[in-house]
Parts: C-alpha cells; sequence; structure tokens
C-alpha cells in the first residue's frame, strides 16, 4: 500500500500503514519532538498552574516540621544528619556505618551532636538494647 510521509509527503510503500507513516527515523523523531512540545505547553498537567508539582510542593511545606519531632529530617531524598556527618568525615559513610545523636533528639543534627558509628551493632549497645532495663539504668548513672 502506499502511504505519504507525515513529514514531507514523500510516498512510501508500506505492507502494514500505520496512522503516521514516515520515511525516516529522523523525520518520526522530528515529528515526534514537536508533538511533545505542544503537549506540554498545553495538555500536560504537571507544567499547569497547580498541576502536580506545585501541589507535591503545598503538601511537603504542610507537613514539615510538624508532628512531634519523632522523624528525621530529609535533605533532596536522603536523612540530613547522615549528609551532615558525611560532610564532617570529609568522606561517604561507609555500608554499615550509623550516625548516633548523642543527645537522642532525632532533629538536633548539630555536628557536635552527632557520632558515627562501626555498625548498627555498636548503636545498639549505645542505647542498651537487648539488656534488661535495670542494668541499663544502673550503667547511665554511673
Amino acid at each position: 500500500m502506499i502511504v505519504n510521509c507525515n513529514e514531507c509527503g514523500k510516498a512510501i510503500e508500506r505492507s502494514k500503514p500505520r496512522a503516521h507513516n514516515f520515511c525516516c527515523m529522523e523525520h518520526l523523531r522530528s515529528w515526534n519532538a514537536r508533538r511533545f512540545a505542544a503537549y506540554n505547553r498545553t495538555e500536560n498537567p504537571l507544567n499547569k498552574r497547580g498541576g502536580t508539582i506545585q501541589n507535591r510542593m503545598n503538601q511537603h511545606k504542610a507537613k514539615t516540621n510538624r508532628g512531634e519531632g519523632k522523624t528525621y529530617r530529609v535533605f533532596y531524598g536522603r536523612a540530613e544528619h547522615r549528609v551532615i556527618a558525611e560532610a564532617m568525615l570529609e568522606r561517604a559513610l561507609a555500608p554499615g556505618e550509623v550516625v548516633h545523636h548523642t543527645d537522642g533528639n532525632k532533629r538536633n543534627n548539630d555536628p557536635c551532636n552527632l557520632e558515627v558509628l562501626p555498625s548498627q551493632s555498636e548503636h545498639c549497645k549505645r542505647h542498651g538494647f537487648g539488656h534488661k532495663r535495670s542494668e541499663v539504668m544502673t550503667n547511665d548513672h554511673i
């Protein structure tokens, strides 16, 4: 069957013609680029005022610093205390290294309050996990 290229109008033969036919990949790409540009200008909900990105930003602002401070702050998708610890060490944290808040406040990310521990088991020892409550209390008051 003979069809015309949507880009240049050249007659081409196709056994199974489609809604949009092209004589070469270059014409397909240029047509597709214009199609996406038009979609982004007119229909894409992400680019409209109050679109998905704006809604996500508004939700993030509404949730920031709310609650009882039981969660870690996030900095560009990473836990803020880990980013600060890496800056203190001037290197990336090794796999398994844990950042400990010495005062117990997860939101206090002052470098003086952060300590890098070699493993989770060392971190558990600092918190006294795995010991009876009375043993932990006596060790803390010594």
